[in-house]
């Protein structure tokens, strides 16, 4: 299998386990009422390794998994996929432009990733008590900020390993 299938491959498995846990433990984990975002960790996460379609494509199936199972109120399904899709791109998009192999930069990419995700979303779909709705974007970002240094670096382990498994 060449290398950029195997990154495929982890990456979605990334993704699917990510959706898994969501679904199952989310509620569980929950820390002064906020709940992790894993999809859309993930999702940053993972374009960080991708060029801009492969952070597009991966922000757009975070999206679509975390449509499925969140079912927003009031709609919002569509809304979820753009924001996450757009998010997936603009940190694949910084391949060319940014040497992004830091565990300093994937945690600052997830915070602020999230937060961009989040306003997308209210952009497009307005939530009807904005205070609420903010305090509780502004736990998932520092809950998803937490999440991102074990996920970054288990991603990036797990993808440098699978690099070494090919070579001779």
């Amino acid at each position: 299998m060449n290398p950029a299938a195997r990154r495929i491959g982890i990456l979605a498995a990334a993704l699917l386990m990510a959706a898994i846990l969501q679904c199952v433990y989310a509620d569980a984990v929950q820390v002064w009422g906020a709940r992790p975002d894993l999809l859309t960790t993930t999702a940053i996460v993972g374009a960080l390794f991708c060029n801009a379609n492969g952070g597009a494509a991966l922000g757009f199936f975070a999206g679509l998994l975390l449509g499925s199972l969140a079912s927003p109120p009031h709609g919002g399904f569509g809304s979820l996929i753009v924001s996450r899709t757009l998010v997936g791109f603009g940190v694949g998009w910084l391949e060319e432009r940014l040497f992004r192999d830091s565990a300093r930069l994937a945690v600052s990419l997830v915070a602020l990733g999230s937060l961009l995700a989040d306003l997308l979303f209210f952009l497009f779909a307005p939530q009807p008590n904005i205070l609420h709705w903010a305090g509780a974007l502004l736990k998932t970002v520092l809950y998803n900020t937490f999440l991102a240094l074990p996920l970054y670096l288990l991603l990036r382990r797990l993808l440098r390993h699978s690099q070494n498994v090919l070579r001779p």
